[in-house]
């Protein structure tokens, strides 16, 4: 059974279990009422806050010299209180959500009164094909979002004659015309949204366009009227075939199959939901619900936001901002496996806009070259410290951000790109060379101050709870990264030499992973006791994923790797989605079927809501994404010079099957297989490229392609 449609047999109750509808741009969560449909509207841009680069404290580099002696001769509370006050923005910064840095807000809420109408009812989301639909006593209601036309679009066949319209949202003025109601307001942007219905032989039709001059400085009145016309023009029929083909192209470019399902594939999600255990099948629905979200909230101007593109408030939850300290690259794990490329651009826009506005903040905070991006970020770019050092101290954020370059380049060798984003590679790297330090006490290279993102130790010199310290694992663990791959493009573009060499020097003066106490992966430059052992965040790992630092090939460290993982949850870790998520890719890599089983179902049980969204809680897509990502990790892996096949398969997906996975190196992977073994396989990739191929417990050579 095809596992692409969320379905349910009453209307959304609450907005997290309304049907998310999205074409990158534009967002709608259609709550499917009877007497009384509501549709919430999103749009991406539609964010308060304005351009502001005053946030950057110039007073914090001048005290990074005595912070440093502070850290280095082990007075760590010393060391954070001088943080806290000089290793911060200055005013409110990204707390400012009614003010500069602004927050994501809903586009408003569309009511449609439809008086006397009765039947027997079902709700549905087709993931393929980009549709919603309500079915109430026999006539099907319809909704999507258009791609590449803009604009929402609803289909009411058995619309009443005293049918109504309504549109809400806090300030702004609303004008009803006949068949057309226009809303306009200030975010402080100027904002439009525009509905134009008619009702023809018993039916109602509806368009929706919303925009703001986000961008383009372009009048978002008349951009909403210039959609509302072309979509007229080309009609719902086109529209929605349209959508159809694009949606049905996107998702269908991988697919994933397992058995044993039964009859629970045909109960109504949130049954589905209740209890997932013997449900090998809801697992594919989920994977592919989450490439249908990612192909909703990231086709735009804007990468997906900490929601995605949907959201109900004016002052959303941490603003709905980018938080890049995780989140953020978390919802792009599984685009390059998945072979959504595309769905990545706004997202590597984003990140040269982070390069602009992180070299004011390199240049004012800290007297570097280059720029720098801390935890958080916005549509404006806001690339300044936090608020506390806890969380905002983490410098190696864009670093991070700019892993996904190298995966692109690793997925698909393209020397085009590598050359557009090379010069923003470069001014990463410029930052760290000149923001590293030498720890008198190891003589290593190391970031300092830093911090270990928003977890706390305990200073083995006074007790008090602390988070800033020198040189912390992933920051240097991102850096061996950031630097490795500087290397390895000079190298294919041919350019900058001598600087490659300086890069070469400190690569080798980096501090290496070391194995503390507890046979785990140390989070800090000291062995330190953690304030919180069951902490969210897993920060020392990110060599074993995202990344491919730990591996089969450094044994020690894969073992340590595990009691980390071990340590945290029996502290009671990953008792949020997001976290719950990065752990199913943590035992996947480390091939453990069975582990990485039993976290996403507690990532389904305890950190999903009924319309399948992710639960931070609130809402919070990023693991949606992470449990999508994780769910590919465990049948296709490519990071460790081998394309691997089914590294991680639980023995509750006995049998099953795979089209059209990716793999480093360009190849394209399918796979079936039975009672946990391959009985078919095919690799496709660059003619003459030779690839190790690992299935069944045995390796083979080739080049090119492979069939079994």
């Amino acid at each position: 059974m095809k596992e692409n449609r969320l379905w349910y047999t009453r209307p959304a109750a609450e907005w997290h279990e309304a049907l998310p509808l999205g074409n990158g741009r534009l967002g709608m969560m259609v709550f499917g009422g009877v007497e009384e449909e509501q549709v919430q509207l999103n749009e991406e841009t539609f964010w308060s806050g304005a351009p502001y680069d005053g946030f950057d404290d110039p007073r914090t580099k001048a005290h990074l010299g005595e912070i440093r002696e502070l850290l280095f001769a082990g007075k760590y509370s010393e060391a954070q209180a001088l943080c806290n006050r000089y290793l911060v923005c200055r005013g409110g910064g990204h707390n400012d959500d009614q003010g500069l840095f602004g927050s994501y807000q809903t586009a408003g809420d569309l009511y449609i009164s439809l008086p006397g109408v009765r039947g027997d009812y079902k709700r549905q989301l087709l993931l393929d094909e980009g549709r919603a639909e309500v079915f109430v006593g026999g006539a099907k209601r319809e909704y999507f979002v258009a791609y590449p036309h803009n604009v929402g679009v609803i289909r009411i066949p058995d619309c009443p004659e005293g049918f109504e319209l309504r549109y809400e949202r806090e300030n702004c003025s609303v004008i009803c015309d006949e068949n057309e109601i226009t809303a306009i307001g200030y975010l402080p942007l100027k904002f439009c949204v525009r509905i134009r219905y008619a009702r023809s032989a018993g039916a109602l039709t509806v368009y929706i366009a919303a925009a703001t001059a986000y961008g383009t400085g372009a009048d978002p009145v008349e951009t909403c009227a210039a959609l509302l016309d072309a979509a007229g023009t080309a009609g719902y029929d086109a529209l929605r075939r349209e959508t159809a083909a694009y949606f049905t192209e996107m998702l269908g470019r991988c697919e994933i199959t397992l058995e044993g399902s039964g009859d629970r594939a045909l109960l109504p999600t949130d049954e589905r939901l209740a209890s997932p255990e013997n449900d090998p099948g809801f697992a594919v629905l989920y994977f592919n619900f989450g490439r249908y979200l990612l192909l909703g909230s990231s086709r735009g101007a804007l990468p997906a936001n900490l929601q995605g593109v949907w959201c109900k408030d004016y002052r959303a939850a941490w603003s709905a901002d980018y938080h890049i300290n995780i989140n953020i690259q978390m919802n792009y794990w599984f685009a390059e496996v998945c072979r959504l490329p595309e769905l990545e651009a706004p997202f590597f826009a984003f990140m040269k806009m982070l390069a602009v506005h992180g070299a004011h903040t390199a240049r004012v905070a800290y007297g570097c070259p280059g720029w720098v991006a801390h935890f958080t970020s916005n549509p404006w770019g806001y690339t300044s410290l936090g608020c506390s050092p806890v969380y905002g101290a983490f410098s190696t954020a864009g670093a991070w951000c700019l892993r996904h370059v190298k995966e692109r380049w690793l997925y698909g060798g393209d020397l085009d790109l590598l050359r557009e984003y090379y010069p923003i590679l470069r001014g990463s790297v410029e930052f760290f060379l000149a923001f590293l330090v030498r720890d008198p006490r190891t003589g290593y290279l190391v970031t300092a101050p830093a911090g270990s993102p928003e977890n706390s130790f305990i200073s083995p010199t006074d007790g008090k709870r602390v988070n800033v310290c020198a040189g912390p694992t992933m920051d240097m663990s991102i850096l061996r990264e950031l630097f490795s791959f500087q290397l390895e493009a000079a190298a294919a573009l041919g350019v900058d030499a001598d600087f490659a060499e300086e890069v070469k020097t400190a690569l080798s003066e980096l501090p290496p992973l070391r194995i503390g106490k507890y046979g785990q992966i140390m989070e800090w430059s000291e062995d330190f006791d953690e304030a919180e052992p069951g902490h969210r965040h897993m920060s020392q790992l990110y060599g074993l994923y995202p990344a491919a630092e730990i591996t089969r090939s450094t044994p020690a460290y894969y073992e340590a790797a595990r009691k980390t993982i071990e340590r945290r949850l029996a502290h009671g870790g990953g008792h949020t989605g997001w976290s719950r998520a990065w752990i199913i890719n943590f035992f996947a890599r480390l091939a453990d079927g069975a582990a990485a089983h039993e976290n996403l179902m507690a990532l389904f049980r305890n950190s999903t809501l009924k319309n399948l969204f992710d639960n931070h809680p609130p809402f919070q897509i990023d693991g949606n994404f992470g449990g999508t990502a994780g769910i590919a990790e465990m049948l296709l892996q490519s990071h460790n010079g081998a394309i691997e096949l089914l590294p991680a398969l639980p023995p509750a997906w006995k049998d099953g099957a795979f089209t059209g996975l990716a793999a480093r190196g360009g190849f394209v992977v399918s796979a079936a297989w039975e009672n946990g073994e391959i009985t078919h396989c095919a690799v496709a990739g660059p003619e003459h490229k030779p690839f190790t191929l690992r299935f069944n417990g045995k390796t083979v050579e080739a080049e090119g392609k492979f069939v079994l």
